[in-house]
This record gives structure tokens, sequence and C-alpha cells, in this order.
């Protein structure tokens, strides 16, 4: 009798079982697209429900500051601790708020007398104490502020220990607590806090009683001030652009285009070439300057007013522009005839900008009483932040993380917000960051189609921003209908059509 071949089946249990106990099961998959014909119905419909829920659990606003008196209008971020900034008052207060406790670290009511036109932060510490540098708008005093509240960051176990502010029994750091801020809601107690507890009468005596180390006098109010990165220089904005030294009284520097007489109204270091300065003014310039030579180097004169300015982190030569005319736009400093993007959604003012720390997009914050985020290579913004008692926003800026979002209105607060509006808050286990990372990938392969895009663009917006967008758009539907005209009844080839990017700016000088 011959022998005969008998087939049989064989698994291997290596191929079908977990490789330890907390391991995912192995799924055995043929991704043939013959073998599976509806996958691609299946993944359009899963991104529009991944859609959905990404606007279902969009809550950006996590808390509004409170403390000061008048409006706050100006912000300055310390780069080297995610979670202090400091707010200058329309009444001369200055208050440095701690963004992890949501409370005031110190309050300094009289630091000038009238607007605060700036607040900056010095490069290094000095005996243990962080130095803040403060411009007053009317006044014409910069005053360097130095305190035990600036010495320890809250990443420290001695954050509040051995200071005025607390027994310290431990601390906690910006990012620990973060989950903490709008998720549970939890407040921190005065006298149950612990080490996180901060006593509001010596905080508020700390401020009354502390004096500047340093103070700076000039006959013109400063409109603006900012920090070198690294040397103890800063740079001031009034009716000219002066260049001081933390160690001496009088300017190092004076800087002007010519014999021109604009009034600056806004300047900025830029963070890889430190040496080189832009400035903005109400003249409708943006000038560039190298306090290495004292001189300006280029000036531009545009259409309408710039009220901010801000440098791009990772591109030195991308500086970005926030309008009169509600828009945004950004240069290429190597060529200024033109901006290289327009940035097109306010309805009203922009009056501050910021680059997030990545450089791959920027929040600004306009008179329409609205923030908005940008991605760098969209003109059209992703995200819209408002409130109800929110008005007129005078200042954003980044925290050093990238995480959140902070505001400066007339009405009194500084306000925290997400910049990844539905992001969750706090700790996120695999199996949810996995979930999260795949409707991301779905909703940006599906953002063309019309069902996804519509879901994922759409954005509430105020009654009055509605109506103010519908006004605008029939503006410009007739201005360009006018100049349609006008080419049609004149001599042909007289009057060419121009480029958006072309009419920003009127001309450059050198």
């Amino acid at each position: 009798m011959s022998a005969q071949k008998i087939k049989v089946i064989s698994r291997s249990l290596d191929d079908h079982l977990p490789s330890s106990s907390s391991a995912q099961h192995p799924l055995q998959r043929n991704l043939a697209p013959h073998l599976h014909p509806f996958s691609k119905p299946r993944e359009y419909t899963r991104a529009v429900t991944a859609a959905k829920m990404d606007r279902m659990f969009a809550k950006p606003f996590v808390d509004a500051l409170g403390g000061h008196q008048d409006g706050v209008y100006c912000l300055g971020k310390d780069p080297r601790r995610a979670a202090i900034v400091a707010g200058g008052g329309g009444d001369g207060e200055v208050i440095v708020h701690s963004l992890a406790l949501r409370r005031p670290l110190l309050k300094i009511p009289n630091a000038h007398k009238g607007m605060v036109g700036g607040v900056c932060w010095t490069s290094e510490a000095r005996d243990g104490k962080r130095g803040m540098i403060t411009a007053g708008k009317l006044d014409g005093t910069v005053k360097i502020w130095r305190s035990e509240a600036f010495a320890p960051g809250l990443r420290d176990k001695d954050t509040f220990e051995g200071n005025e502010f607390g027994s310290g029994e431990g601390s906690t750091s910006f990012l620990d607590t973060a989950g903490a801020i709008g998720e549970s809601g939890m407040e921190f107690d005065e006298e149950e806090g612990g080490g996180l507890s901060i006593d509001a009468a010596k905080r508020d005596a700390l401020g009354q009683n502390l004096e500047p180390t340093m103070t700076y006098t000039s006959k013109n109010g400063f409109n603006s001030i900012d920090h070198h990165r690294t040397d103890a220089v800063f740079a001031t904005a009034s009716n000219t652009v002066q260049v001081w030294d933390e160690n001496r009284s009088a300017p190092l520097s004076t800087l002007a285009f010519g014999s021109s007489m604009e009034t600056v109204t806004g300047i900025r270091f830029n963070q890889s070439e430190t040496s080189v300065l832009a400035s903005v003014g109400n003249d409708r310039t943006m000038c560039l300057y190298d306090i290495r030579t004292g001189k300006a180097e280029r000036r531009i004169v545009m259409q309408f007013k710039s009220n901010c300015l801000s440098w791009c982190p990772t591109l030195p030569t991308v500086l970005l522009l926030g309008s009169e005319d509600h828009n945004l736009y950004t240069f290429d400093i190597r060529k200024l005839e033109s901006p290289s993007q327009i940035y097109k959604g306010h309805v009203g003012g922009v009056m501050g900008c910021d680059w997030s720390p990545t450089g791959e997009g920027f929040v600004s914050g306009s008179y329409d009483r609205t923030v908005r985020l940008w991605n760098r290579e969209s003109g059209k913004s992703r995200d819209v932040y408002h409130t109800k008692r929110m008005q007129r926003v005078f200042d954003v800026t980044y925290t050093p993380t990238a995480d959140f979002v902070l505001s400066a209105s007339d009405d009194g607060n500084v306000r925290i917000w997400k910049s990844d509006a539905s992001k969750k808050l706090g700790p996120v286990s695999t199996k949810e960051r996995q979930a999260i990372e795949y409707r991301q990938k779905l909703v940006e392969r599906y953002s063309k189609e019309k069902g996804v895009r519509e879901v994922h663009e759409r954005r509430h917006v105020p009654g009055s921003i509605h109506n103010a967008v519908k006004l605008k758009r029939d503006m410009i539907e007739s201005r360009k209908v006018k100049e349609d005209r006008r080419r049609t009844h004149s001599r042909a080839g007289k009057e060419k059509p121009k480029a958006e990017r072309k009419k920003a700016v009127i001309r450059e000088q050198k």
C-alpha cells in the first residue's frame, strides 16, 4: 500500500497570543484592497464622526485671572517659566499671575502713573531674584523690579518654601496641575492648600512696599518694551527707538530712520539674530534696526497702520504684523516689497499677535472681541475663541509650552485658553491616545470632503461678528465691481489689476 500525504492545518501560538499580559492581542489582517470593498465608505463615516466629536469636545476656555481694577493692555510672559505671566493695567497696576495656581503672586498697585506701556522679563537672575521690567506710557519711566516672588521656578521643591508666600509643604509644576485647571474646576484653598497656599495679605503688603531696583526716565512716554534674549540690554519705543543697558541710567543709543519723527508703537528683538530689532509706528511704517551699527537699515510704508509685530522663533527672517485693516501679514525681511502671506478673518483692528514656540502657527487678538488661531501656511484661521463677557482684546501670547494661549482685554481679565480646543487636559491612557491620533488622521485625510469639511470648519461666532462679516463681504464685493468698471471705461492697458499682496506695501526705503 503506497504512502499518502495528508495535509493538515498548522498554527503557531506565537502568532495568535500576546507576547505579555499587558501587550495587545495580535490581529491577522490581509490588507489587499479587493478584500475590503467598503473600506473607504467606512473610513469616511468614521471621519465625519471624528469631526463631530472634535467639535463636541471643543471647550477652549480654561479660566479668567482677575484682580485688575482697570483694563489689561499688555502681557509679559516669562520665557523660562511656563506658569508665570505679568499683566499691565490701564491704571498703572502690574500683577504677576501664576497660571498653575490661578492666583496672583505679586501685585504692584502703583507701578506707574497712568497706563502701563509694556512688560518684559530680564534675561538672568541676580542675587537669587528674578527681574521684571515695566514701562509707563504716560509718566515716561522704565522700572526694574526684583523680588523673591520671581526667583524660584514652579518645578522646584522650595517654590513657596522659605519666602513670603506660604509654609511650603512641597510644590507642583504647571504641567502637573494643568489637568486640574478647567477639567475638574478645583480651587486651591488658602487655608487648606498646604504648600500651594498664598497669604493674600502678605502678598499685597509685599507689592505695596516693593521698590524698583532701577528707574530710567525720559521726556516721552514708552509705548512698548522688549528685552534682549541673552544680554542685559532692552529696547524701548516712544517717539524714537532707544537701546538701554540695565546698569546705566542713560540709553546706549537712539535709533531713527533719517529725520523722521514718527511715534513708535511696538518693538521686538529677533530671537535668533539677536542684534536685529523691528518696530512699527503710527505713520504706517515698519522699520528694521541693527544695534551693532546703531542705524536703521530698511523701512517700508504700508497702506494701513500696524499695531503689533512678532518674530517667528524658528524662521529668523519671518516677521508677523497685525494691521489696522483687520488683516495680518507675514514678511520675509529679505524681500520687503510685498508680504509673503495675508491672513484674513478679523473684522476689527488686530491689536496683538504672537507666534507659537514651534513656529507652525500664531495667535492674534482683535478689537472685535475675538481671539483667533492660525496655521502659518493657511490664510484662514483654524479656530475662533470668544466669550459673552470678553471685551476688546489688546494683547495675546502663547505659553512657552505651546499648550495654552493667554489674552488680555479691557474688561480687566487675563484669560487662559487651550491652544487645541478639544485637547484633553490631564493624563491620557495609551488606548485613548491612540484613538485620538486615529481620529485626527481620519479628519486630516478626508478634510477636503464636503461632509467632513463643513463640520470641521464650522465655528459659532457672536451675532455682531457675523453681521460685520456680511457687511465687510458686501463692501469688498462693491469695491471690486467699482474697480472692474473703472478698468472697463479707461484706456486699454492703462489700469491693470493689481495683486492683493502688491497693494499692502506702498514703498520701501533703504
